[in-house]
């Protein structure tokens, strides 16, 4: 009986051992994973995007001045559409990084809005991972701060030489399913044109995903013939990609 009691507790004790131990951002895991492709970096960008709490209509605007403060963003003048006002706040994170806000009010005439914020940070260059957690962590500090939920997605874009790359899409498959399988990925849905191949998967690595026709995923991974220089661009992101391919 002892015996069997102290199994337990050693058993628990190891739980919370484990537990306590900080797992790593998906950022610092596919940014890794991305090092092993050998892939030249040419930019990267720290998406979030959705929409606030219930707040009073008059309150928008003030939201975006926050967000905008916080961010250390010059606000321009709000921007009157059909269908509501948009706030856009732009501005620099030191000499690489770029960073957009957008607030959109889309529902104008109701006393209580959920307005539609959209934070872009885009960097040029292979980011550096102490950088990268300072730019997410700002991100969702600064949401939370405001009630707002992160919805945080990180993409890599870069290029492989022409040297150990074709057209041929046997070497974009080639590609991919190397990055799958160092994050230990299995395919959930994929696309493939002449000159593109898409592939959208689940690892168990990222706890954040969403769900599509195929199943649930959180991790894409797509490889473009580059025709400039017989090269191939190479984009991941996490859950989604969130850079233009």
């Amino acid at each position: 009986m002892k015996k069997g009691i102290v199994l337990v507790v050693v058993v628990w004790i190891a739980g919370l051992l484990v537990a306590s131990v900080p797992q790593p951002d998906p950022e610092a895991t596919l940014l890794e994973t991305w090092q092993k492709t050998g892939t030249e970096t040419e930019r990267y960008n720290i998406h979030h995007g959705g929409r606030s709490r219930q707040i009073p209509q008059e309150e928008v605007q003030h939201l975006a001045e926050r967000l905008a403060q916080a961010w250390n963003l010059e606000l321009a003048d709000p921007t009157v559409f059909a269908d509501g006002t948009r706030w856009t706040a732009e501005g620099n994170w030191g000499r690489n990084i770029r960073v957009q806000c957008i607030v959109i009010n889309d529902k104008p005439h109701q006393s209580f809005v959920q307005p539609y914020i959209s934070i872009q940070v885009t960097g040029r260059g292979h980011p550096d991972s102490h950088q990268l957690s300072d730019a997410r962590n700002r991100i969702i500090q600064t949401l939370q701060q405001n009630q707002i939920q992160p919805r945080i997605h990180f993409s890599l874009q870069g290029r492989l030489s022409s040297a150990s790359t074709s057209m041929d899409q046997s070497d974009r498959d080639r590609v991919i399913g190397s990055v799958l399988q160092h994050l230990g990925a299995n395919e959930v849905e994929s696309m493939h044109t002449e000159r593109t191949t898409s592939v959208s998967a689940y690892t168990p690595l990222f706890s954040r995903g969403l769900t599509t026709s195929g199943g649930r995923m959180n991790v894409q991974v797509a490889a473009k013939y580059d025709h400039n220089d017989d090269g191939i661009i190479l984009t991941v992101g996490t859950p989604i990609i969130t850079i233009e391919y």
